[in-house]
């Protein structure tokens, strides 16, 4: 389906006027839209349903995020306890992951590979949001749900390779050459 409408490089946006698709709006929804579409595939490389219900959870909440962005607040809005969700939700896979080592050089399962691609799209869209947030005020709540989604999925990537029996590649940080004795 097509309308010609966007072929001179703008689109309708959620006032109905017309404006730039390099709009930071535009730039915001365009991201989340590509998280959305990572999430769902990083669901359907994983058969843990604990893990792909945590995903379909999330999947709902941004849709509802990229609702109450697009509309300033006047459509449907994130979830009051989407913020103490996650934060609950990483609890749990921490204790079931353990230490945590940072600099963790994504790869190892195809699952935790596609999450860690989750994680980098998830900082992205926190990027753009911040962005956005320069000329359209968001609410905090909304950059903290970024913030900790990319937990989250850093999470339950650690998760996934634990689950497969496969051990993380760790990025040596700092850099032992440079540590002076």
């Amino acid at each position: 389906m097509y309308s010609r409408r966007g072929d001179s490089g703008e689109t309708d946006s959620t006032s109905g006027k017309r404006i730039k698709k390099d709009n930071p709006i535009i730039e915001w929804e365009g991201t989340l839209d590509e998280l959305i579409a990572q999430i769902g595939y990083s669901k359907v490389q994983i058969s843990w349903s604990d893990v792909t219900t945590d995903l379909s959870q999330v999947q709902m909440d941004l849709f509802h995020l990229g609702e109450e962005i697009l509309t300033s607040g006047t459509g449907r809005k994130l979830r009051d306890d989407g913020v103490s969700w996650l934060e609950n939700r990483i609890a749990v896979y921490l204790k079931e992951i353990g230490e945590i080592r940072l600099f963790v050089i994504p790869g190892g399962s195809k699952e935790a590979a596609s999450l860690q691609l989750s994680r980098a799209i998830t900082r992205r869209a926190e990027r753009r949001l911040v962005e956005l947030n320069a000329v359209q005020k968001v609410g905090p709540p909304s950059l903290q749900y970024l913030n900790r989604l990319s937990s989250l999925i850093f999470m339950m990537a650690l998760v996934a390779n634990k689950r497969n029996q496969i051990g993380e590649t760790l990025f040596p940080w700092p850099n032992p050459e440079k540590i002076k004795k």
